[in-house]
């Protein structure tokens, strides 16, 4: 993981890239007990105009150079396999623009924070994300105000009461 840590870096450094962040169950696993996860999942910007039909393209173009495979959305890094994705919705793109600076594996990089990650599971829905979000609410020292004020603003507070009388 560390030298897929550096080489994502280095797309940042070589201006591919603007910013990122790790989301996914690799973030979650951050803030929780870890278990499975398949992949790296990364949320990312672009510092230039891309082909709006292609907007990875310039990434995959790097792969190659790089000799790293893809399998499926997957580039290999070092090993890893790294899904590259574009925010997909406001509440997605403002997690990304208020992620965290963290080390990892010795590596500087950086992550969603667990109040926009949860506001991600919640918004999701899927029967991981909510296996997850249970610990999270018991197990994550997360930022109530934060947390609030986002699930207001993306219109999730509904979402969240009827999350809590389904499953808590």
């Amino acid at each position: 993981m560390k030298e897929t840590l550096k080489h994502i870096n280095n797309l940042v450094e070589s201006g591919i890239i603007e910013k990122y962040a790790i989301a996914g169950g690799i973030a979650h696993f951050y803030y929780i007990e870890p278990s499975v996860t398949f992949d790296l999942d990364l949320i990312v910007t672009f510092t230039r105009e891309n082909n709006p039909l292609a907007p990875l393209g310039e990434i995959y173009e790097w792969s190659k150079r790089n000799n790293f495979e893809t399998e499926g959305e997957h580039i290999l890094i070092s090993g890893v396999p790294v899904q590259f994705l574009l925010p997909y919705n406001d509440l997605v793109e403002e997690a990304l623009e208020k992620r965290r600076e963290i080390s990892l594996f010795g590596e500087k990089t950086y992550i969603l924070s667990p109040e926009y990650l949860m506001a991600i599971m919640l918004q999701t829905g899927r029967a991981s994300d909510r296996e997850r979000l249970l610990r999270f609410f018991s197990e994550v020292d997360f930022d109530n105000g934060i947390i609030e004020d986002v699930l207001t603003r993306f219109k999730l507070k509904d979402t969240l009461t009827d999350f809590r009388k389904a499953y808590e």
